[in-house]
């Protein structure tokens, strides 16, 4: 399963709060590390309350303690030495909130910590959703709030008489899951917004060299073709100098809107730049490629011109993208 995770440097991530001390941290770390710190060190803080109670055992005290001395190390590591955090340290993070919260509720007469552990369940989903991917993150979550009302409901809490009832399990279920639909879509949203090209609708240069290394790698994995082509628009330049950019523009959505509904679902679209764009089209031989191209081209509302190469073994995109653009000149020089 592949872990995924949104970086500060290509998010807004917490730019909102406009501090010059953030603005350092946000240089040297990640947005994932503040936050992942961040929750870390609040449950640590949470920690020092056990403490002050009465009924405390030797078993939560030492516990209570090595999280927080724990807690503020992660903190001093990311917010002093700007520590960027793997995946991992997430996953951790999520895994020991889970274990926590389980005991509390399941095998403690707490009510204070019971309480305060069913609070920081929805937050809990929302950081899985944000920074995981979204079948990583309904798993997990799935099984956490599981474990957790199955705890609920066999421990002392959702006894008859109990603090906590089958309402309260299926509401506290309901509001998790909520919160991880939530996360998710605000992610997805953001990382269209990173991706997409905002006049054309199409990929971003960054959007689609992610894309496509997914993609290459797969084909290679499976030693299926794959086909890159470069699109250059002809005469756009006199078309802008002479009815204006507001033209072009509309050109240019008007031309990335009939590629995308004349090639296929699973072909990728990308804007390098001004009106130069690459298409990425996975199963498909050069002649292949060359033939659909040529049947866009038949149809287009502006002449363009274009290059293909098929992906060889071992090559990066870079070369398929060079070679493809070698041909686009090739074909404009014979025109």
């Amino acid at each position: 399963m592949v872990v995924q995770r949104i970086e500060v440097e290509d998010s807004a991530g917490l730019s909102w709060l406009g501090s010059a001390w953030l603005t350092r941290l946000r240089a040297r770390t990640t947005t994932y590390s503040i936050v992942t710190a961040t929750i870390v060190l609040f449950m640590g803080v949470l920690f020092v309350f056990e403490h002050f109670e009465d009924d405390i055992t030797v078993f939560e005290y030492w516990l209570s303690a090595a999280l927080l001395a724990a807690s503020l190390l992660v903190a001093v590591q990311v917010f002093w030495m700007g520590l960027r955090f793997p995946a991992w340290v997430g996953i951790l993070v999520i895994l020991a909130h889970a274990l926590v919260s389980v005991y509390y509720i399941g095998f403690s007469d707490e009510r204070q910590n019971t309480i305060a552990s069913l609070q920081q369940l929805p937050i809990m989903a929302m950081y899985c959703a944000w920074f995981y991917g979204a079948r990583f993150a309904r798993v997990t979550v799935a099984i956490i709030v599981g474990a957790v009302c199955l705890a609920i409901l066999l421990g002392p809490f959702g006894q008859p008489g109990g603090m906590l009832g089958p309402i309260n399990v299926l509401g506290l279920a309901l509001f998790a899951w909520l919160c991880l639909e939530m996360g998710l879509f605000v992610r997805h949203r953001m990382m269209l917004q990173i991706n997409t090209d905002s006049l054309t609708g199409a990929l971003n240069r960054r959007g689609f060299f992610e894309q496509a290394a997914r993609e290459i790698r797969r084909a290679q994995r499976s030693t299926h073709p794959l086909a890159i082509a470069v699109l250059d628009l002809d005469h756009f330049k006199s078309l802008n100098d002479g009815e204006g950019h507001a033209a072009g523009d509309d050109v240019l959505k008007s031309l990335v809107a009939q590629w995308i509904s004349l090639s296929r679902p699973h072909d990728m679209l990308g804007r390098m730049g001004g009106d130069e764009f690459v298409m990425l089209l996975p199963e498909t031989t050069a002649t292949d490629a060359t033939r659909l191209l040529q049947r866009m081209r038949d149809l287009a509302i502006h002449p363009w011109s274009w290059g293909v190469a098929e992906f060889a073994s071992g090559e990066t995109i870079d070369d398929a993208v060079r070679r493809a653009d070698e041909a686009m000149y090739e074909q404009k020089r014979n025109r």
